[in-house]
């Protein structure tokens, strides 16, 4: 993208979605928070010629309101401003307009504040000089973030329409680096904070074995959370990049399906992974997890998460996923959706990871006695032994295997599997043999 020497008129090119996949690959290079909000605001000043601004965040749960990653605006004015406690507004801004955007999440261009009628009535703007104003809502599944909030106070520093869909899609990008970024550093602390308990508690020479042990899982634990975080973006910009570069339309309708169920497969799976981290997180601090009950085509379902798991990165062409769904099934149970999404693919997932030399993984659902539906999932894979299943439902455990070493994971999908089946007021289960694979049965009330 290229802008003119005079940043505040700068006119942004037609063609800016490789810049808008490039600055999505910085946001994404670095999980520390820090670094990501500077990097947003660095970015999105030159991506659209602002003259100053800032990002604000939000946390609802502390009722907490702060600025970060400012330009050209002074930090302790602008929390005066935006708490309030000053009326002088050294910060030059208007409180209206970002309060506005909190408010109803939608982006707010203004040409001219000083003659728009939405704001021109408040002193911020009039004493403030504000010309054009650009403020877009950061959202991250439906949650808000906060607002990144561009002004010019000079007549050749116009925002366009151009510029607010420019800074909506850079928005977007912005928001899922910024909640990634979030979970990755309150894990970081959960576990810190942990691992320091331990210490505090135990002086002993075992309690040094084991915090060594907990040290190492922490440090594979962030490893392999920082990959697979990454990995799906990654994987989804290759995608849309490679559609975007066939200007001559020589990709097939058959090979675009493809891309587009890629897409939807890896964007599901870092959402789950995200959802994953956030119920652990929750039940870590001792804050009980609830269930929004509906009816639920408990068919529709299972298909979508088939059809899904045929393009997950570790199903290979030796392997073969095939679902019997009963005809009993009733049409709809009550139960909350998303909870038995994760489950499910929880078990689709580690059925095919743990069955690397392929075969088929097979998904079965019927009713017994007309009021339990009961789901399984079952492999032909390396399998467990007595000793390994006992251990299988705990938090951050894994089957220790020369085999399988090679096969990233949590440790966390199975623990959170069985608290939401019971969230549920179900059961359960898994059978195994070394060798042979495993098959996990869930007993759900309908």
């Amino acid at each position: 993208m290229r802008y003119n020497k005079n940043q505040n008129s700068a006119e942004p090119t037609p063609n800016y979605v490789e810049t808008l996949l490039r600055l999505g690959h910085l946001l994404n290079s670095s999980l520390d928070l820090h670094h990501v909000l500077e990097t947003a605001i660095e970015q999105v000043i030159g991506f659209v010629g602002a003259e100053r601004g800032f990002i604000l965040l939000v946390n609802k749960r502390e009722g907490k309101i702060w600025g970060e990653a400012l330009r050209n605006i002074d930090k302790h004015a602008l929390e005066a401003t935006l708490k309030g406690t000053s009326t002088a507004n050294k910060a030059e801004i208007s409180r209206g307009i970002v309060e506005e955007v909190l408010k109803n999440l939608k982006p707010v261009l203004s040409h001219n504040a000083m003659e728009d009628p939405r704001f021109s009535d408040r002193a911020s703007v009039q004493l403030s000089h504000l010309r054009s104003v650009l403020c877009v809502p950061l959202i991250a599944q439906g949650k808000s973030l906060g607002i990144i909030y561009l002004d010019n106070r000079v007549r050749t520093g116009l925002f366009t329409e151009q510029h607010l869909s420019m800074l909506s899609a850079f928005a977007n990008q912005a928001s899922v680096a910024i909640e990634n970024a979030r979970l990755y550093e309150n894990l970081r602390h959960s576990l810190e904070e942990k691992l320091n308990l331990q210490d505090a508690l135990h002086k002993q020479e075992t309690t040094r074995l084991a915090l060594e042990e907990a040290s190492r899982l922490k440090s594979d634990f962030i490893g392999f959370v920082a990959h697979e975080l990454r990995n799906p973006l990654t994987t989804i910009r290759g995608y849309v990049q490679t559609m975007l570069q066939d200007t001559e339309h020589t990709l097939s309708e058959e090979i675009k399906e493809e891309f587009y169920s890629a897409i939807e497969a890896d964007s599901d799976r870092l959402l789950e992974m995200i959802n994953d981290l956030l119920d652990v997180s929750r039940l870590e601090a001792g804050r009980p997890l609830s269930l929004s009950r509906r009816a639920v085509d408990v068919r529709g379902l299972l298909d979508r998460l088939v059809r899904r798991h045929r393009f997950y990165k570790y199903f290979s062409p030796n392997h073969e996923l095939v679902a019997n769904l009963s005809d009993n099934i009733p049409p709809s149970i009550s139960a909350d959706e998303d909870k038995l999404n994760q489950i499910v693919s929880n078990l689709l997932s580690n059925a095919i990871k743990y069955s690397p030399d392929g075969g088929t993984v097979e998904l079965t659902a019927y009713v017994i006695n007309g009021n339990t539906l009961c789901i399984r999932v079952s492999d032909k894979g390396v399998g467990m032994t007595e000793e390994q299943m006992g251990r299988l439902f705990r938090q951050y455990e894994r089957i220790e295997r020369n085999s399988i070493q090679n096969i990233p994971g949590t440790g966390l999908g199975l623990y959170l599997a069985k608290h939401l089946v019971e969230l549920h007021g179900g059961t359960i289960t898994c059978h195994s043999a070394v060798g042979e694979g495993s098959t996990f049965t869930i007993l759900l009330p309908i």
